[in-house]
């Protein structure tokens, strides 16, 4: 079964679950079309499954906290489990097909688990790897990730046991891909991720409220100095912005999908005066919240990124 997605179903945490996912076999197939996204983007969000995902259509932007890089048609990517992550429509259009499973689908436990997926799983230095068609073996990692989408797609009788063998595939592959780096020494992430997604998730669920540069920080029990290198290091701007454009963010969901007025708007999105709200508004935007409204002009809202 395909599930296609015009959102992400997020959890306070920005933490994204597997579609219709039981345990006996935590695997997923989703096809995205960002150009039917909000602002031809995804929110920052990770989870606890890897994925893997090639592009069908036009061009589609990655960027996790150790960089970005843009994906043509045929072209395509893994992201680890736990790493914050976002994708951007690069361009007209942009549609490509993912596929979610839980490393434990490979091998749950023991000798196998240790020496072949674990290494992987919690490899400092792999984030996210984008695969190039010119390169065989990432264009072989392509094709099993096409023939395990068509799979998922048309369910014959077993399609899970090849659901796996494809997988099993693409597992090997990317493990010779990435060996070298798996025998660095260091083997632990910075804890910055760790320490933007606490704050990240603060901000979601209280930005509605008079926040401080000091509340973000204490929310991941660290320094307001801290705060402010950890989300350049990982999101590339700072709390202050962040929190700014989330906000407005917000206020436009609302101008959009209710009557509210812009001083009720104000208010439920933790801005100090309407006054505040519509400077702001325009100011990243370039366009007033009125005029937003009535759809004079064209605006895209960024979230508080790169």
């Amino acid at each position: 079964m395909i599930h296609h997605l015009n959102a992400l179903s997020l959890s306070e945490k920005l933490r994204e679950s597997l579609q219709d996912s039981g345990n006996d076999f935590p695997f997923a197939a989703v096809e995205s079309n960002l150009a039917e996204y909000a602002n031809n983007c995804s929110s920052w969000h990770w989870h606890e499954f890897v994925e893997l995902a090639y592009v069908v259509d036009g061009a589609v932007e990655c960027t996790t906290p150790s960089g970005t890089f843009t994906l043509s048609p045929g072209e395509g990517y893994f992201i680890n489990a736990n790493i914050l992550h976002t994708h951007r429509m690069a361009g007209d259009a942009a549609t490509f097909r993912v596929i979610q499973f839980m490393p434990a689908l490979l091998a749950g436990s023991g000798s196998l688990y240790a020496r072949y997926i674990a290494p992987l799983e919690r490899c400092a230095g792999l984030e996210a790897l984008a695969l190039r068609r010119e390169n065989p073996p990432e264009r072989g990692i392509i094709e099993r990730l096409t023939e395990v989408f068509g799979l998922a797609a048309a369910e014959p009788r077993g399609f899970e046991l090849e659901i796996m063998a494809g997988l099993f595939q693409v597992w090997v592959a990317l493990f010779g891909l990435v060996e070298p780096m798996l025998e660095e020494k260091g083997s632990e992430r910075d804890a910055s991720a760790d320490r933007v997604k606490l704050m990240l998730t603060f901000i979601h669920t209280h930005f509605d409220e008079p926040l401080s540069v000091a509340d973000i920080a204490a929310s991941a029990s660290i320094s307001e100095r801290e705060a402010y290198r950890s989300f350049k290091q990982v999101l590339g701007t700072t709390p202050t912005l962040y929190l700014l454009r989330h906000r407005v963010n917000n206020a436009a969901r609302m101008l959009v999908e209710t009557r509210l007025t812009v001083t009720e708007i104000s208010l439920a999105c933790g801005f100090s005066s309407p006054s505040y709200l519509c400077k702001a508004f325009h100011d990243l935007n370039g366009v007033s919240p009125r005029a937003f409204r009535r759809g004079d002009e064209k605006c895209v809202i960024r979230d508080g990124s790169r």
